[in-house]
């Protein structure tokens, strides 16, 4: 197959994508480009469409994200992709081979007009389980049409075979990877001796499904502990609607002097935190393959990260570079916190694995993922 003929559809130009779009670009050649928004929701996404060399195409539209409230608080979120320049500059092109990301609006219309399409999926049985009935039809439409699959991990792929019927052969892991450190940042593990508290960082937004709540819980429970050990502090990075509320809850629970929220900062200033920190903990209560888990990994931090992540099988393996816990379970949460006070030995031990275990999710090989599916 010509390589010149590949539309990569993004709307939304996150900056870990770039790499990706970079290493296919590298193996395609001049014919492959993006299709993106002109006009992106953020500062960093603004910026991410003018980065890189690979070709692209810029069209006007809108995406709006729309979640329908649960009981347990959680949706699973509806992403309109709306462009009413895409149709026309599908039928221009006329590509070969269309990669598009999930189940949206411009997947079905490249689906629509006739295109061999790749679909890039990342939920899960958890992350999908409130999708209503039209929404499923259509996810049934599109996946007996997709020509592969490309998916981050096994949940994700056990979703595509069990829920919509997809074969086994048509589907093709290893499409997503973090964006790579700062030549700047140390990528070793971190050596803390018996003195030394513990500094646990979360990195992720203000709203109840990051499971704020149930960590500020752990740590209450954390330190009503009694123990012979070191000191620990939690970082909390990152803003949302409510912040206020999180750090009213600590006060409440006594725990200010073991927590600091530390709002919203650049995206290249993350890894100053992910430096300073020894363990990483994310008590996600829905989440497909948070990308901030292996970021944390590729620096050599151990990692605490709640089951109801869809990177658990991928990236946890039990006791050698972390833990796994039920986010609402907070004693559970506390006795994995607490494994590292104890024996501090393991934030090493922990750090290595977990360099080893993130080590082949590089740009190159989630580019092979996508090769290969194109190519089926």
């Amino acid at each position: 197959m010509n390589g010149r003929d590949v539309l990569f559809l993004s709307p939304t130009f996150f900056s870990y994508r770039v790499p990706v779009f970079e290493a296919l670009y590298s193996e395609l050649g001049e014919g492959f480009a993006v299709v993106g928004f002109r006009h992106q929701g953020s500062p960093n996404a603004q910026l991410a469409v003018s980065t890189g060399s690979f070709p692209r195409y810029l069209v006007s539209g809108k995406s709006w994200m729309l979640t329908r409230r649960h009981l347990d608080g959680e949706g699973t979120p509806c992403s309109v992709t709306w462009s009413l320049e895409l149709p026309f500059l599908l039928a221009r092109i006329r590509p070969h081979r269309v990669i598009s990301i999930n189940f949206n609006l411009w997947t079905l219309i490249s689906l629509a007009m006739g295109f061999p399409t790749v679909v890039f999926w990342e939920g899960t049985q958890h992350t999908e389980r409130t999708v209503g009935p039209w929404r499923y039809r259509l996810r049934c439409w599109m996946a007996r049409r997709g020509l592969g699959f490309v998916v981050n991990g096994r949940l994700s792929r056990d979703y595509l075979i069990q829920r919509l019927g997809v074969p086994d052969e048509r589907i093709f892991e290893g499409g997503m990877c973090p964006e790579p450190p700062p030549a700047w940042v140390s990528r070793r593990p971190r050596v803390l001796d018996s003195q030394t508290p513990v500094r646990f960082l979360f990195v992720g937004r203000m709203i109840e499904g990051k499971g704020v709540r149930h960590l500020l819980k752990a740590v209450a429970v954390l330190q009503q502990r009694p123990r012979q050990s070191v000191g620990f502090q939690l970082s909390l990075l990152g803003d949302g609607p409510l912040r206020d509320r999180y750090s009213n809850l600590a006060r409440e629970l006594g725990v200010e002097e073991h927590v600091r929220f530390l709002g919203h900062v650049a995206s290249g200033e993350v890894w100053r935190y992910y430096s300073d920190a020894h363990v990483f903990v994310l008590p996600t209560l829905q989440d497909n393959w948070p990308l901030v888990v292996p970021e944390a990994m590729s620096v050599g931090l151990p990692i605490l990260l709640s089951n109801r992540a869809g990177s658990v099988p991928e990236l946890i393996r039990e006791g050698e570079n972390g833990y796994s816990f039920n986010p609402e379970d907070h004693g559970s949460l506390a006795a994995c916190m607490e494994r590292y006070l104890e024996n501090p030995d393991l934030v090493s031990r922990h750090g290595q694995r977990s360099l080893e275990l993130v080590a082949p999710y590089t740009p190159e090989n989630a580019a092979r993922a996508f090769l290969r599916a194109i190519h089926s």
